[in-house]
């Protein structure tokens, strides 16, 4: 019973939401996986009357934690749930090299990304973390790292510069545009301006909804855990 209630917080309640529930779900997963494998060990066989030997409790507590991180993961992805690693600066200092993320991929499904949002997409077979700037419709230019949306400059908090210029041949990150997003496109941009590969790169460009697979949450697993992606 104990097993079917957390698996429907999992799934349909998907508690993995928010971070409290996160945090609840898996400390609540290790103590249930935890307390059947050594109840198991310690409970006396009913037909020899003895309990079964020490050595095998210390083989199964290994075995058991990796079925339930190998579980674990399963459901949270049959959920709609993905953990990612960071291992880049380009969305800096929003997330940082080395975060742990969760992202809700279903949350598209039923909605369109909206300015602002950070988004997960698939590019040449890899995933991206970006923050949408401008959406189908919108109009957008750069002009010295400032940038502009329907002709008004627009207010980044968020945004990150560490150098004072680029090298030769990576202007397009100063100065672009101006640009017209066609619909079902988007464009995406690093928070971390100086180095991030985005919607700005010939390389890259806009970025089509179909490519969008979802939404960050939130950070966890550093001294920033808890914190909501803005």
């Amino acid at each position: 019973m104990c097993f079917i209630l957390l698996l429907a917080c999992f799934w349909p309640l998907r508690l993995l939401r928010f971070y409290a529930g996160f945090i609840v779900l898996y400390m609540a997963w290790i103590a249930v996986f935890l307390y059947a494998a050594l109840n198991a060990q310690l409970t006396r066989n009913p037909v020899a009357g003895v309990r079964p030997s020490r050595w095998w409790l210390a083989a199964t507590i290994p075995v058991t934690l990796l079925t339930l991180s190998l579980l674990g993961r399963g459901i949270t992805r049959a959920s709609g749930f993905r953990a990612f690693n960071v291992p880049s600066i380009s969305m800096e200092p929003t997330i940082q090299r080395g975060d742990g993320l969760v992202a809700d991929m279903w949350y598209y499904r039923s909605r369109l990304p909206a300015r602002s949002d950070v988004v997960v997409f698939v590019h040449d077979g890899i995933f991206f973390t970006k923050r949408v700037i401008a959406v189908g419709g919108d109009t957008i230019e750069g002009k010295n790292d400032l940038v502009y949306l329907n002709g008004n400059l627009i207010e980044e908090g968020y945004v990150e510069h560490r150098e004072s210029g680029n090298p030769s041949g990576y202007e397009w990150m100063r100065t672009f545009g101006p640009k017209t997003i066609p619909s079902d496109n988007f464009f995406v941009m690093g928070d971390n301006r100086d180095v991030s590969l985005d919607s700005r790169s010939p390389d890259v460009g806009l970025i089509d909804r179909s490519a969008i697979v979802g939404k960050m949450l939130y950070v966890y697993g550093t001294d920033r855990a808890g914190m909501r992606i803005r």
